[in-house]
């Protein structure tokens, strides 16, 4: 972008939730629970009075996880509980696999209008997901006339998960969309099993030397520590998905699709998390004297043809990058979500990626997939490994069900 609204724009605080397996640690909480967690650490990460927060954007896919099923008011709770002024709006983005980084981008549209129109400046991001608490549902219609609030004995029973992986318009699945895009530009299954290995290597590895275990790595993870719904005290310091594998038992693993591409041991896990960035206006972060450090240089979205939804990275990254005048060479770290390994490798392949700067703390196939969080955890990482690093530029990006794909790129000013 050659116009100042391209340089505007900065991330403040940034936090994440540790992830949590499936039926783990963190399943026991509301996506509401984690968000506020996650919130609450990247308002104090960014020094920022809770009243100069003048909007909320929460992104949440599976909806009724919580008790009661409250998430309708999943952005609005999190804005109350983490003690915003009552003025304060809130609105729930939902872009399935994109939807963390989809409350980034709606935040600079709201900061971008012209103070006529909108006086946003500061706007609290975040995403959150806890799929272990994802129901079955029953699909009974209800009844008719006085009977409205009863309903019929007749209903299928659909389990939510399974439900939101399947694409019926398009006759297909994620996992087969990625099967098949992996296909078309020639990955192979041993290529996708060694990068699930590698992954869980790189994501161990990570762990190890995190800054919760004495070292300098994953900084943007803070020590998860609260009661859950039973009242039980809970702590989580590492990414919990993160398993101790080998080549060799990646690759017994039966293939769940066509061309023999996806398997359980390749694919992202289900899991639970949240994470959450401050994000403002750089000249009003500048006189409320809190971080612009790290600003986001921009943006792109695209579609894709829904039977190879797994491509979604390879359009938008190269929307983003002619939005900024920037090239992947100009890149020097790239978060590009793993949601199946053939998808990813695909991705990896199409535009060139060097390995060695590609998901460099491991990925979701290690890590996890908890769907609106992503985008979010993506964000906060690459911001302090690029920090870590010295990298002045880094572009996280995701695939997202139905056919799309979302980039987006952030510049460390100090670092330039």
């Amino acid at each position: 972008m050659s116009d100042q609204s391209a340089t505007s724009f900065v991330i403040s605080g940034a936090a994440r939730t540790p992830v949590g397996v499936k039926c783990g640690t963190l399943s026991n909480f509301s996506p509401e629970d984690l968000a506020v967690a996650a919130a609450n650490e990247s308002i104090k990460r960014a020094g920022i009075e809770r009243d100069c927060i003048d909007a909320t954007y929460g992104g949440n896919v599976y909806q009724f996880t919580s008790p009661g099923g409250q998430d309708i008011y999943f952005p609005r709770n999190v804005a109350l509980r983490c003690e915003l002024p009552i003025d304060t709006p809130s609105l729930l983005v939902q872009r399935i696999c994109g939807s963390g980084f989809q409350t980034v981008v709606s935040a600079m549209h709201q900061i971008a209008m012209p103070s006529s129109m909108d006086d946003t400046r500061v706007a609290l991001c975040f995403g959150a997901e806890t799929m272990s608490r994802a129901p079955r549902l029953s699909r009974a219609p209800r009844l008719s006339g006085a009977d409205f609030w009863e309903f019929g004995s007749n209903g299928t029973l659909e389990d939510t998960i399974l439900a939101g992986l399947n694409h019926d318009l398009f006759n297909t699945s994620m996992m087969v969309t990625a099967d098949e895009y992996g296909h078309s530009v020639g990955v192979t299954r041993e290529e996708c099993d060694a990068f699930a290995e590698e992954s869980h290597r790189r994501a161990r590895e990570a762990n190890r030397v995190s800054h919760l275990n004495g070292g300098d790595a994953l900084r943007g993870m803070f020590a998860f520590e609260a009661d859950n719904l039973a009242g039980e005290p809970v702590y989580l310091a590492h990414d919990e998905c993160v398993r101790d594998t080998t080549l060799d038992e990646l690759s017994r693993l039966p293939g769940f699709t066509p061309n023999d591409l996806v398997s359980p041991g390749n694919a992202s896990e289900i899991s639970d998390a949240a994470a959450s960035l401050v994000v403002a206006d750089r000249s009003r972060a500048e006189k409320l004297g809190i971080s612009t450090r790290f600003e986001i240089v921009g943006y792109g979205i695209a579609g894709v043809e829904p039977r190879l939804m797994g491509r979604g990275p390879v359009p938008a990254i190269h929307r983003a990058l002619e939005r900024t005048g920037l090239s992947i060479d100009d890149i020097g770290l790239w978060e590009v979500n793993e949601a199946f390994a053939a998808q990813a490798v695909g991705v990896q392949k199409e535009l060139g990626l060097d390995s060695e700067r590609l998901n460099v703390n491991g990925g979701a196939v290690a890590i996890g997939h908890p769907l609106a969080a992503t985008g979010a955890r993506l964000l906060v990482d690459l911001m302090y490994e690029m920090e870590r690093r010295g990298e002045p530029l880094g572009c996280a990006s995701a695939c997202i069900g139905g056919g799309q794909g979302i980039a987006v790129i952030i510049r460390d000013t100090q670092r330039d």
